[in-house]
Parts: C-alpha cells; structure tokens; sequence
C-alpha cells in the first residue's frame, strides 16, 4: 500500500494553493449557476489533461431519468460518489443499491450499468481516469511521479464503500477550478483538485471495512425474488431469517443500503419490466400478478422509479 502521507508532502503546497483558490472560486460571482444546473460534463480537451481524465461529471436530477445501459471503459477506474439519494448499479453479475455519501469504483473494462433501473432524483458525481501508463504524463505529473497514485487506484478491491463530506467539495472544487479560474491558472488547479479528491478517494478505501454482503442476505434477497408475486410482509421475512422486525430492518439496511419495503417494491418494478416486455401480459395483468392494489397505483409507482409509463414497455422497451 503507498503511503498517502508522503504523496500528500509532496505536493503539500500545491495543496495549501488549492484551498485557497476553492474557498475564492466558490464564492466568486456568477459561481452559483455552475452547481445549479441539471447536468455537467467536462472532457478538459482545451487544457490538455482528457488524456489523463476522460470526463468528470455532476448530476442534479429533480426526477429519475433513463438508466445506463452495460458499458465498459478501456483502461479506466470510475469513481462514483453519490452525494444526495439513492442509486442502483449492477457489476459483476450484483446488484449495489447505494444510499447518499457511498462511492462505486469499477476498474478497467468491468462491464456495468444501472441494470434495470434508471438514474434516479438526487446528486451523483463521477470521474474516469485513465491508468494506462502509455498515455504519457498524468494530468501535471511524470508518469513516474503518478505512478503509486495510479496503482493503488489500480488496487482498489472493494465495490462500494462509503464516502467522506469532503468529497463533493473536491468534486466542485475541479469544476470551479475550470470554470472561474483565468487560462494561466486553469490547468494546475485542475491538476491539483483531482489529485486531492482521488487522495481521498483512496483514504476512505482505508477507513471503512468492505461491505460484503453476508450469507444470509444474499438467502433474503434470493427469497424475495423468487417470491415477487406473493405478498412480502417485512414481519414473514424477519420471521424467515428467524429475526425481530426492528433488529432485522436494521441488519437489512446496512446490508443492502435500503429499507426491505423499498427493496421489494424496486424488484417488483424489475420484474415488472421483464413481463411487459415479454408481450404476454397486459398492464393490469402485470399490476395484480405482482399484489398491487390497481393498475392505476401501480402505474404510479412504475413511473416514480423508471420515469417511463407501463404502457412504453408493452412494444419496445424506451432507451
């Protein structure tokens, strides 16, 4: 394992710069706009660092939008931070339902998406940096400088883990960085912005134990999803696990990231999704085949969760 500290020395005065130019950035006139709007994407093609980071991005969806199809990125580790609301993202053949403050790392050419959900309402922020060393220096860096930082993203083995408050900041900290500083000062400070949130990135890889689901739980969930068209009562699922209502809630949300309710209702929209789209059900077949009270509730919550009406899967399923 590198030593964070000694990176951190090395560069402790670009560090000191960068703290002071977010502070100055972030409260500069006109700043607000940046943050305010729904999606931001940028390449750094201008400043001559989309080699060394493909894109950076930041979402503020007020309502869920169309998921991610499976994709893979060649020589890059993704970073996901999510800062505010709930995500699912599938890998590796698993689910991963993230609540606010949790990062997802996927590494080079790991195929993933949002399986079968969309990109829901909330505050979401990603990187992709590339780690191969043939593509020259590393944002400011020799890639021999950059090397211990790149290897131990490199290193990262656990999928998800949960986050620091400092994160977003260093997030919107490159994107005031590009956005407020003058040409002369744009591409170090963006340099330096990325390296610290990458540094802490990796630090909260260091803080938090790996949230392996435990063998029970993946049992619970297999449960579930052979019984989506059976009433699922929170109460016969504790019983099931042989566990008290209140202490099997709260092993359930810290194994899984949310409420079992929740849980159950957003396989049921999976679900749902599938025999739509099989063509042999109509919608107030799908409705009570999986105990919704009515079509009409049940479009309601179709729509809540996939921003799409059940009736759009009944022909062709909506990209």
């Amino acid at each position: 394992m590198f030593a964070i500290t000694k990176l951190h020395d090395k560069r402790f005065d670009i560090g000191l710069l960068l703290i002071s130019f977010g502070s100055t950035i972030l409260n500069m006139p006109g700043s607000k706009p940046i943050f305010s709007r729904r999606r931001t994407v940028l390449h750094f093609k201008d400043i001559h660092l989309s080699g060394s980071v493909p894109e950076i991005g930041r979402y503020n969806y007020s309502r869920a939008r169309g998921g991610l199809e499976t994709h893979a990125h060649e020589d890059v580790v993704e970073i996901c931070y999510l800062a505010r609301g709930r995500q699912m993202y599938r890998a590796g053949g698993k689910n991963y339902a993230l609540g606010s403050n949790d990062v997802f790392v996927t590494q080079p050419n790991e195929q993933h998406s949002t399986g079968q959900y969309p990109e829901e309402k909330g505050i979401l922020y990603w990187i992709w940096v590339n780690t191969n060393p043939k593509a020259g220096r590393f944002l400011t860096a020799s890639q021999k400088d950059a090397a211990p930082l790149l290897k131990s993203l490199l290193g990262i083995k656990k999928r998800y883990f949960a986050g620091s408050p400092r994160l977003a900041a260093l997030f919107d900290d490159v994107f005031a960085a590009y956005f407020r500083l003058p040409p002369s000062l744009r591409k170090l400070a963006v340099s330096a912005s990325i390296v610290e949130l990458l540094l802490e990135v990796i630090a909260c890889t260091q803080r938090e134990p790996v949230r392996d689901r435990s063998d029970d739980a993946n049992q619970i969930l297999e449960y579930i999803d052979s019984h989506l068209d059976e009433p699922l009562g929170v109460g016969e699922l504790a019983e099931w696990m042989n566990l008290s209502v209140s202490w099997f809630k709260a092993k359930f949300r810290r194994q899984v990231g949310m409420p079992p309710a929740e849980y159950i209702l957003r396989r049921k929209i999976a679900r749902a999704e599938e025999m739509l789209v099989s063509g042999g059900f109509s919608v107030t077949d799908v409705a009570f085949r999986l105990g919704f009270a009515s079509s009409q509730y049940f479009a309601t919550v179709f729509k809540r969760y996939t921003y799409h009406r059940p009736t759009d899967f009944l022909q062709k399923p909506p990209k």
